[in-house]
């Protein structure tokens, strides 16, 4: 896979993405084929290695930061975790969300019956904080935008499935799992990070445009303000 089209920024270190779907950001090391991170190595020339600032799922798509140095990887993390709603997420979930609502839920690691351990909305978890705003809402479903004030893993999706809203083609927080779409509806849509970088955003890509259409939902909004 080509990342030439989709590497939206490279300035001082930082290598702005727009990561598609069914690509993980990282692999198993840095010669891993089958992730963003190499991919990005490969499209600056493969002179040099990329180190993931944050993760992404592999079905999310969207804003993916990587940096060009190892040192910068822990003050570009700080800015992510600094507070405030800096990422924002669009999603294409189930039923009609009403209002606007801050979700509180904290988030651990629950194990199944085959020994794994996946995450889950546990009362011992890591506190996490995701403001949900509806963004349009028709025929049973809603495109919301998170605005995740934490950064736990997967996030946006349980906290969605927590308030009875699991997302579009949810495979693992949804029972039973959701086959309206191949993958979970949710893009990672901007990235508000302050000067000197500004906003970032990741235009909706082609198969959540389609979801969107098809579900009689409206298009993704302008960013608004902070």
């Amino acid at each position: 896979m080509d990342l030439q089209a989709v590497i939206l920024r490279v300035s001082g270190g930082l290598v702005v993405v727009d990561k598609p779907p069914g690509l993980a950001s990282t692999g198993r090391d840095l010669d891993d084929p089958d992730c963003a991170q190499h991919q990005v190595m490969l499209a600056l020339g493969g002179r040099r290695p990329v180190w993931a600032v944050h993760q992404l799922d592999k079905d999310t798509s969207g804003l993916n930061l990587f940096v060009t140095k190892k040192s910068l990887v822990a003050p570009w993390a700080a800015r992510l975790r600094a507070g405030g709603e800096v990422k924002r997420y669009l999603a294409v979930c189930h039923g009609e969300l009403a209002a606007e609502r801050i979700v509180d839920a904290p988030i651990g690691r629950r194990q199944a019956p085959d020994g794994r351990t996946f995450p889950a909305v546990l009362a011992g978890g890591k506190p996490a904080r995701t403001r949900l705003i509806p963004r349009g809402a028709a025929n049973g479903f809603t495109l919301v935008e998170a605005r995740p004030r934490t950064g736990r893993t997967h996030q946006v999706r349980l906290h969605l499935a927590a308030v009875g809203h699991p997302l579009v083609g949810e495979a693992l927080h949804r029972e039973p799992p959701c086959a309206l779409h191949p993958r979970h509806a949710l893009h990672a849509w901007a990235l508000a990070l302050g000067p000197p970088e500004g906003r970032l955003e990741a235009p909706l890509p082609a198969d959540l445009v389609a979801l969107l259409a098809r579900l009689g939902l409206p298009g993704p909004p302008p960013i608004g303000p902070a």
